[in-house]
């Protein structure tokens, strides 16, 4: 008889759990950085409205439109880098699943084995039995 493929399993669902779990915190780690544009994109309509109010501040508000500008490239260079991660991962994953699919189905094939191969046995019992109840009537 063949060997059960549940170690296999156990250790392909392992696999699969932790990269789904890496796509997790990738998802967690996309949005916090869109809400990190969202806050930036918000602040800047008060920014205006304050340096509006002065000569000094519509000067600094220059400043502080470049660094808004430059800090969202940088945060949408990091949803870029999260989006390449992800895609990976989700290569990966892809892989994994198919491979714990594989073991899933081997392990049932077997199963289906054995019970047919004890179905036989128990089939060829049955035989037997009669057989030898049609020879003790003769």
């Amino acid at each position: 008889m063949t060997r059960s493929h549940a170690p296999l399993i156990r250790l392909a669902r392992f696999k699969v759990e932790e990269l789904q779990k890496q796509i997790a915190e990738l998802d967690r780690a996309r949005g916090a950085l869109e809400n990190q544009i969202g806050r930036l994109e918000a602040s800047v309509p008060e920014e205006q409205a304050e340096a509006a109010k002065s000569k000094d501040g519509y000067l600094a508000y220059g400043s502080y439109a470049q660094a808004v500008i430059r800090r969202k490239q940088n945060i949408r260079a990091s949803l870029d880098e999260v989006e390449v991660q992800a895609g990976a991962i989700r290569e990966r994953l892809t892989a994994a699943f198919q491979e714990l699919k594989k073991y899933e189905l081997l392990e049932e094939r077997r199963l289906a084995r054995a019970e047919a191969a004890l179905r036989a046995a128990e089939q060829a019992e049955l035989d037997d039995i009669a057989q030898t109840r049609r020879r003790v009537a003769n």
